[in-house]
């Protein structure tokens, strides 16, 4: 995998295209169009496969969220019909012969190219549709247009999706022979990730990487390199990939508000399952792989 897993995707946005008006009722009338139905981030799965409907073939005891319509999500490859795509949020799963409603975290990794995009897509503007019915500039209702994509507000003011980059860091020794790793309060006991945090205003994404790392491990890093990027709609993080060094590398003061241990571990130790790592759904599991395949092999 040479992106992270929520970073594939297969589908044409087209953007133009759903700037059209009544471009969802027109698709809604192509039989070619598929419908992909979330709740909350869970979506109806089978043999692998996220269950796209066809717009004659939902059923009719699907609770359907009143205050979101379906909504454009781009046009899939020729391989994958051709046709139109469209999210629908729905209250509750329903039933669906033969498939399980399963989480994006669950899925995420497992999904091919088409399903992973497609998926992560449909549950970030659901939320957004979900937590967004009026104007944060002065509390009026605000009505969908752009095929789901924007709110506009009485006074005209137009409100789009929001995304919060944040940072997530591996950092290693100079010697690149170990990475640290903390814990979270907020994690079971034994789970270890890598350092996170959001970027403030007016901040650079590499001031976030030394910032967050100081305040949450006491070290000073230096050399912050860009590994990669993916979506995270939980619910609504953009998290932003990066490794950088420490040349102290005993300077470790971990915050004890939010982080509540940090380690060193080497490859050796992560191989051994020495402590719980991220799930493969997460960026951090990718650039935890990546880090441990520069030695000898990713993890079993």
């Amino acid at each position: 995998m040479q992106v992270p897993p929520l970073a594939r995707s297969a589908l044409d946005r087209d953007h133009a295209a759903r700037l059209a008006p009544g471009a969802v009722a027109r698709a809604l009338e192509d039989p070619t169009t598929r419908i992909v139905v979330t709740a909350g981030d869970r979506a109806p799965v089978r043999d692998g496969a996220l269950v796209r409907f066809p717009p004659d073939g939902l059923p009719a005891h699907a609770a359907v969220d009143p205050l979101v319509p379906l909504s454009w999500l781009g046009r899939a490859s020729s391989s994958q019909g051709g046709g139109v795509v469209l999210s629908l949020l729905v209250a509750e799963p329903f039933d669906v012969p033969g498939a399980e409603w399963r989480s994006l975290r669950e899925v995420g990794a497992e999904l091919d190219d088409a399903d992973a995009g497609a998926l992560v897509q449909a549950v970030a503007l659901g939320v957004w549709q979900r937590e967004s019915h009026h104007s944060p500039i002065d509390g009026s209702p605000a009505d969908f247009e752009e095929s789901g994509w924007v709110r506009r507000d009485a006074s005209g003011g137009a409100h789009f999706p929001r995304t919060d980059p944040a940072v997530i860091v591996a950092i290693h020794d100079r010697a690149d022979e170990r990475i640290l790793l903390g814990h979270n309060a907020a994690w079971p006991e034994g789970r270890y990730s890598l350092i996170a945090g959001f970027v403030d205003p007016g901040e650079s994404l590499e001031a976030a990487v030394v910032r967050e790392v100081h305040e949450e491990t006491g070290l000073t890093v230096v050399e912050p390199r860009y590994l990669g990027s993916q979506p995270w709609p939980f619910p609504r993080s953009l998290m932003i990939g990066f490794e950088c060094v420490a040349d102290d590398t005993e300077a470790i003061r971990p915050d004890g508000v939010e982080i509540l241990d940090v380690r060193w571990f080497t490859r050796d130790e992560l191989r051994a399952g020495a402590v719980r790592l991220p799930g493969r759904t997460s960026i951090a599991a990718w650039i935890i792989d990546a880090w441990l395949a520069r030695g000898e092999g990713p993890r079993s």
